[in-house]
């Protein structure tokens, strides 16, 4: 049987109000030496609190809820150990959902956590922007319940909240450029989902790269991935086929693909195929080539997100705040120059 704070009173000798007090962390007119009695009495009764009876007064839970698309993508993983660090930080729990890049399931997390509950939302959307009737409706739940949420990396059109990313389009020009200046000119893309944000512009920075060194953007070369593993493979060996001589992938995962398919395929990463991804996962350096990719703060924005939603929740401010981190070029053991380098 739990431990209650009728417990602890009746142990410690003082009222039940004290107790309540002194575990509440509230400002009292209690000694120093009972303060610290009835903290150890708890701690060696191993005293839980009663978060359902506590929201039952306040109207708090004190947890959030995160929706993400791809559990089993490390970026997103990243991205939650940072939020749910922040959450702890602030005596506050996460209840995790996944959607599968499923924006029909981004509704139905929206609802279950909803029963749960949660006092704020985090969410990376898996809705697609051209799916304007599943936003729709998940922007009128949203305001029907007055929930806080704030919105990472990729964007829900018409609903205005706190919204945190990355300058995706300098990412992919970053990594284009690093291409180009080491002499490549038939650089492969593999893109992410057509319809995210983030995507576009990361495909939209490797189109600006080329423009820049006055290269016509080649569809034949671009391939269509959706930011998984597989994808990478299927596309680094129609890119290699038709003779590239790098690749970027739009992100780590589709990297580490394209890296085992070049290793199929007998091609010596660096050397003979350059590789660059996106996202600095953790293991895009445990390869045995490791990973030359564009670095983006995951952890931090993860922070940094549930620090936005925290602040809505407290009443710090009321403002709507967007918060746009800046890529870094991570040059690891898989880009090179090409073995017969080329003259522009």
């Amino acid at each position: 049987m739990s431990v209650t704070v009728k417990d602890i009173a009746k142990v410690a000798g003082v009222s039940i109000t004290t107790v309540s007090l002194v575990l509440s962390g509230r400002e009292c007119r209690v000694s120093m030496k009972t303060r610290e009695k009835v903290q150890k009495i708890a701690r060696d009764l191993d005293y839980q609190p009663n978060h359902l009876a506590r929201g039952l007064v306040t109207r708090r839970s004190q947890t959030i809820g995160l929706i993400i698309p791809d559990i089993s993508n490390l970026f997103f993983s990243e991205l939650a150990k940072g939020v749910e660090m922040e959450a702890q930080q602030n005596s506050y729990n996460v209840i995790f959902s996944n959607s599968n890049e499923d924006g029909t399931k981004d509704l139905k997390n929206l609802r279950i956590l909803l029963n749960k509950a949660v006092d704020g939302l985090i969410i990376v959307p898996s809705i697609k922007e051209h799916e304007m009737n599943l936003t729709a409706e998940f922007n009128r739940i949203l305001s029907s319940h007055k929930l806080p949420v704030v919105i990472v990396d990729r964007i829900l059109p018409g609903i205005e909240c706190d919204f945190v990313s990355l300058d995706n389009r300098e990412g992919g020009f970053m990594a284009t450029k690093h291409l180009l200046e080491l002499g490549h000119q038939k650089i492969g893309c593999i893109t992410g989902p057509q319809a995210l944000m983030s995507s576009g512009m990361r495909y939209q920075g490797y189109c600006d790269a080329l423009n820049l060194y006055g290269l016509p953007i080649d569809e034949n070369i671009v391939f269509n991935g959706d930011y998984c593993l597989h994808s990478g493979v299927e596309g680094a060996e129609i890119l290699i086929n038709r003779n590239v001589t790098a690749v970027f992938a739009c992100n780590d995962m589709m990297a580490c693909g394209a890296y085992r398919q070049a290793c199929i395929m007998n091609k010596k990463i660096g050397s003979e195929f350059s590789l660059i991804g996106f996202d600095d996962i953790p293991f895009a350096e445990m390869l045995e080539y490791p990973l030359t990719t564009i670095h983006q703060p995951v952890y931090d924005i993860g922070k940094s997100s549930c620090r936005m939603l925290l602040d809505k929740l407290n009443g710090t401010t009321t403002d709507i705040r967007k918060i746009k981190y800046s890529p870094t070029l991570v040059v690891r053991a898989t880009t090179a120059a090409p073995a017969a380098k080329e003259k522009f």
